[in-house]
């Protein structure tokens, strides 16, 4: 038997285990009410106490913040719906409150030691969470997919039902109330697992429920009755960027994954389940979770078997710093500029997950950094001299060990274990992203337990590490070309010896990443200075490996990154900087060819979309540009977009300044739709000039030659 998932009714205080026996899935039910727990006095338990809502209350011995003696403190168990309600009561009376937003699921597992996916005999749990090697059990799959009845135009909930399709059956030319039905038919028969979709949160569910309430049908894609989100989608900011976020449709009983989403297109259906284990979080809400929540989990799981509580709102403040002490703190990792231009045999090396392995060697946590027992602490941040504790090993250390260790055996057993392959680089790469935003939730001002001075201790020995590389790598006789964070590009001999060496040394292992039969790094066009991550070159096993040029960009139509993939492509048969310059007459050609197709109307606009994420609501923008012209036709339709969500469009007139004109929506556009021809091929000159700048091929230069202004010869290509 496996615990395929778990729910918490707030209405009920009901929880409901789905035990997968088998065959069959049966729910298992349990009513349980969550904990919070208050600073307070015996007379402050007994007025908890006295409240109609509150189910019992004692006194516990926890923690309230890392690395703080235990005290005592009030537990009480609390109807869910009445949790924020006390909450407010108690903070208007300014008593610190802890565990107040902590999801009850999650709770009820740590306090019965279950996990999502678990092993059971009977109703004792016989599994190891952490376990590499787990029984995974036998999931019955379907695929969902649903395609309205409309053959052009904008795709909305007003449009019939023209096809379903469950895994191999296909419902269709009948009446949509009958099509419905026949798929919760359908469903029920097959009684699977999990179903799969390619845009179901977004489109695919809500679409379905909403046809379905049309003819009063209720539409059951879970075991149960499927409860439907009360709330809509959100607009988030992360990382410098508006992002969107649909609101979930997890059914009950059986999972719902939707294959859009994020985590499991990082890590599959075996990398998310592997995830689910270790951070207790069942896989359908996981699933809809970032990287970063993933990681505050375990770091929430362990603070409190740790018997450390949650405070509800962290207010930890930054100490204070002196314009020089902010000035020296506050610099970020190093970054060595690129020397523009071609190189040949030139080796890419960089350390392995190093700033978690930063944060494990040098103990760096916020209970760890700056701490109290040891302000003479022999350990010191380079740079700012911030004490790091001797006596106590810290939550985050303790959190990424076993994560580093876990993804370091799954990219072993890649090569180790060749059929099992595919399932181990999943796996090892949702850890990786765990291990990439654990360092920037240190800097989160709304991390459960993050600290700006622990973002700046782990920058500082990771400026500390690149130096020390360098000084080895320099004293190796080795010429660095370009370094960045945790990465460094060299020429010299004998790559393995210097990573050999630094690893030894410096106590994180470096590896080598790759050996370049030539690479070309690219300046930024505004200053010509060396950008930091935009570069294209030959490995010596024959891939390319390009960064930061158009085509690497999700919002880039299809013609330019056809264009620069063929340019690339001609590039990438020369094996040394004497082919390469030999090259770039045939990678003008295909810019030449480009162009010509694109002037003479031969173009299909579908390689014309451009895409782009909205980064405000329609009448927020104050400049008349591309984005707000879509957003216009989007609306003369009926859909209003929200910031972060992600909108097309083909380019019509550049010039025009009526949004009718000045682009077109692609499922608006038909066979009598003309694109801006001139404004495409200047896309095209951008792109081969993003390639070939380094050269001397500037924009207004490769215009020149395309109008046949220029004479070609040998010169120009540096021969």
């Amino acid at each position: 038997m496996f615990l395929l998932d778990i729910r918490y009714d707030p209405k009920s205080a009901t929880i409901t285990k789905w035990i997968k026996d088998g065959k069959a899935c049966k729910p298992v039910r349990e009513v349980y009410y969550p904990r919070i727990y208050i600073s307070g006095t015996p007379e402050l338990q007994s007025l908890i106490a006295s409240l109609p809502y509150v189910k019992d209350t004692h006194f516990e011995e926890k923690s309230t913040w890392l690395g703080k003696e235990p005290e005592k403190v009030i537990s009480a168990a609390i109807e869910p719906n009445s949790v924020y309600e006390l909450a407010s009561m108690l903070e208007a009376k300014g008593c610190q409150l802890y565990n107040i937003d902590l999801d009850p699921v999650r709770q009820y597992l740590l306090e019965h030691s279950l996990f999502p996916m678990a092993r059971l005999r009977g109703d004792v749990i016989d599994d190891s969470q952490y376990a590499l090697d787990y029984e995974v059990p036998e999931l019955v799959s379907m695929e969902l997919s649903v395609t309205p009845g409309r053959d052009k135009g904008i795709i909305t909930m007003d449009d019939p039902i023209g096809r379903i399709t469950l895994s191999n059956t296909v419902i269709e030319h009948k009446d949509e109330a009958e099509m419905i039905n026949e798929l919760n038919r359908e469903v029920a028969s097959a009684d699977p697992d999990l179903i799969m979709t390619e845009r179901g949160d977004s489109f695919e569910l809500p679409y379905l429920h909403h046809r379905a309430s049309l003819h009063d049908i209720e539409l059951q894609l879970g075991r149960e009755k499927d409860i439907l989100p009360e709330s809509g989608g959100k607009s988030y900011f992360s990382y410098g960027r508006i992002l969107y976020k649909p609101r979930g449709y997890p059914l009950a009983g059986r999972l719902h994954l939707d294959k859009s989403i994020f985590l499991i297109r990082e890590g599959g259906l075996l990398g998310l389940l592997d995830l689910a284990r270790i951070t207790g979080i069942p896989m359908q809400e996981l699933s809809r979770l970032s990287p970063g929540s993933a990681v505050t989990a375990l770091q929430v799981n362990q603070a409190l078997r740790d018997g450390v509580l949650v405070p509800w709102k962290r207010n930890l403040a930054e100490f204070w710093k002196t314009a020089e002490e902010l000035l020296i703190a506050d610099r970020g990792a190093l970054v060595i500029e690129p020397k523009v231009g071609l190189h040949e045999n030139v080796f890419e090396i960089d350390f392995a997950s190093l700033f978690p392995n930063i944060m494990v060697k040098h103990n760096i946590s916020p209970e760890t950094v700056l701490c109290g027992c040891c302000p003479d602490s022999g350990k010191r941040v380079p740079f700012t001299h911030y004490n790091i504790c001797q006596q106590h090993i810290g939550l985050i250390p303790r959190v990424l060990k076993p994560l580093i260790e876990r993804r370091m055996t799954y990219k072993k057993r890649i090569n180790d274990c060749p059929s099992r392959a595919e399932e181990y680089e999943m796996k090892q790469n949702i850890l990786k992203w765990l291990l990439v935003t654990s360092f920037g939730y240190m800097g989160f001002n709304k991390a459960r337990f993050g600290r700006i001075e622990c973002h700046e201790s782990i920058t500082a020995f990771g400026r500390e590490i690149l130096l020390r590389t360098m000084e080895i790598a320099d004293g190796m006789g080795f010429e660095i070309l370009h370094g960045i964070v945790d990465s460094l590009w060299v020429k010299g001999r004998e790559p393995e010896k210097l990573c050999e060496l630094a690893s030894r040394e410096i106590g994180i292992p470096l590896e080598l990443k790759g050996e370049f039969r030539w690479i070309v790094f690219l300046p930024n066009k505004s200053n010509g200075a060396g950008a930091l991550n935009r570069y294209y070159g030959v490995m010596t096993n024959g891939k390319l490996k390009v960064r930061g040029i158009e085509m690497r960009r999700s919002d880039t139509p299809r013609l330019i990154i056809n264009m620069q993939d063929a340019m690339l492509g001609k590039l990438a048969e020369a094996k040394t900087a004497y082919e390469f310059y030999q090259k770039i007459p045939e990678a003008i050609g295909v810019l030449r060819e480009y162009t010509q197709k694109v002037m003479d109307y031969k173009c299909a606009l579908s390689d014309l979309i451009f895409k782009t994420h909205v980064s405000r609501g329609h009448d927020d923008y104050r400049q008349f540009n591309n984005q707000l012209a879509a957003m216009k036709q989007l609306r003369q339709e009926g859909i209003d977009t929200q910031p972060g969500q992600t909108i097309s469009y083909i380019i019509t007139d550049h010039k025009s300044r009526n949004y009718q004109k000045r682009v077109m929506i692609p499922e608006l556009a038909d066979e009598n739709t003309q694109y801006d021809r001139e404004k495409y091929r200047e896309h095209l000159l951008r792109a081969a000039e993003s390639v070939l700048l380094p050269f001397g091929y500037t924009e207004e230069r490769l215009d020149e030659m395309m109008r046949g202004r220029l004479q070609r010869n040998l010169c120009v290509y540096g021969i």
